[in-house]
């Protein structure tokens, strides 16, 4: 198992007698993450709602679980996919206060269980979110990054461990097939089963459509019209991929000091590129346009920060910059009370040109902004302007640096 940078704080606290939540996307890893973890316990119970049996035991009888439970008094408790019964919270709770058992639940989403109004025993469990591999991790089953090919499979396969795993053993066909199932799957039991919504042809086409523009600035009025259906149902079918966390959101910044007419509209970025090359029908390193892989290779860095923060438990956000009238900045990462722009450069040939618009910005936010960075194909760091440095992809951290 290629170690995961989530995984000493989840020992630690498990060690101290404190419950977790970890959630994140389908096949990310929590599961065998947690049980990696609960080898190192002398007594585990393991529910997985997967198993229909057992979820059909829960929800009408899920006063038998914590039966089992104050009879076996393990060290570790598991709880899979528990959204599939987010009524057991209730029983969990009990635990917790009563019997002081050590609970490690597992689950695909918290925004969909507060929809539903779920107990997330707030006070009794700390939530984590697990995501698809970071660079570092990259590095913990790649020896050399600097491969010139790693990127290019990178951005059609994406960053799902098993997946990269495949792909290292050059079983290609087989990775194909399980991304493709992967979208069908979520299509069937994450919308049709949850009746999510009425007409799954429609959503499918919007899928599909999000897929193809996820990175992008988008209009939910002209996609609604491409599909057919209001603006509001747009709205709608993103917040179900908010829910099932198939997509990450990044808003805009608009600095309160900024004269200047800025984008204001959200992106959709899909949480892993192998899943939205499937989804868009581009699960394909073959034939594809330099505009497309640039495409890819923006979402990725994009995608890439978002799991710096997630993985190692710290705060941070991630932003976009856009001028109405041209300038824009791929990402702006705010941390420790600073903004760091980023822009994504899909060539090794940079000018002083390329890092214009970061020096702007820099010069009309003092206070918050004092180095620039653009991310590229490179081998070697290099100073672009005196305010802009430019480093190599797999570099990419290197920004969280003092």
């Amino acid at each position: 198992m290629i170690s995961r940078n989530l995984e000493p704080e989840l020992q630690d606290l498990l060690a101290q007698q404190r419950s977790i939540f970890l959630f994140g996307p389908r096949q990310t890893g929590k599961t065998t993450l947690l049980s990696e973890i609960s080898s190192r316990y002398r007594t585990v119970l393991d529910y997985s709602f997967l198993n229909i049996s057992l979820k059909l035991k829960a929800e009408q009888q899920p006063q038998f679980i914590r039966e089992e439970i104050e009879a076996a008094e393990p060290d570790l408790v598991i709880i899979d996919e528990v959204q599939k019964v987010p009524e057991i919270l209730d029983e969990i709770q009990g635990m917790i206060d009563k019997s002081k058992i050590v609970f490690a639940i597992i689950g695909s989403s918290a925004r969909k269980l507060k929809r539903k109004g779920v107990n997330l025993l707030a006070g009794r469990a700390i939530t984590f979110r697990l995501d698809p591999f970071d660079i570092s991790e990259r590095q913990h089953s790649v020896l050399d990054l600097k491969g010139k090919d790693l990127l290019k499979t990178i951005l059609t396969y994406g960053d799902l461990p098993e997946i990269a795993l495949l792909v290292q053993q050059k079983k290609i066909k087989l990775v194909e097939n399980l991304l493709r199932s992967y979208v069908e799957t979520f299509l069937e039991e994450e919308i049709r089963m949850e009746t999510l919504v009425r007409k799954i042809g429609v959503f499918g086409n919007f899928l599909r459509m999000a897929a193809e523009m996820s990175g992008k600035i988008i209009s939910f009025r002209e996609l609604s019209q491409d599909i057919g259906v209001s603006h509001q149902t747009i709205s709608s079918f993103y917040s179900i991929l908010n829910d099932c966390l198939v997509v990450e959101s990044v808003p805009p910044l608009l600095p309160a000091s900024s004269r200047r007419r800025l984008s204001k509209a959200t992106k959709f970025i899909f949480f892993d590129l192998g899943v939205r090359n499937a989804t868009a029908g581009l699960l394909t390193d073959k034939g594809i346009t330099q505009e497309e892989w640039g495409n890819r290779f923006e979402q990725w860095i994009g995608l890439s920060l978002i799991r710096y923060f997630r993985s190692r438990n710290l705060k941070g956000s991630l932003y976009y910059w856009r001028d109405h009238n041209g300038p824009e900045i791929d990402w702006i990462v705010e941390t420790n009370n600073r903004w760091i722009p980023v822009e994504v450069k899909l060539t090794d040939r940079l000018q002083p040109k390329h890092g214009k618009v970061l020096s702007q910005f820099i010069q009309e936010n003092p206070g918050k902004a004092s180095v620039g960075y653009i991310i590229f194909p490179g081998e070697r760091p290099r100073q672009i302007a005196p305010d802009v440095i430019a480093l190599p992809w797999f570099e990419l951290y290197q920004i969280f640096k003092p």
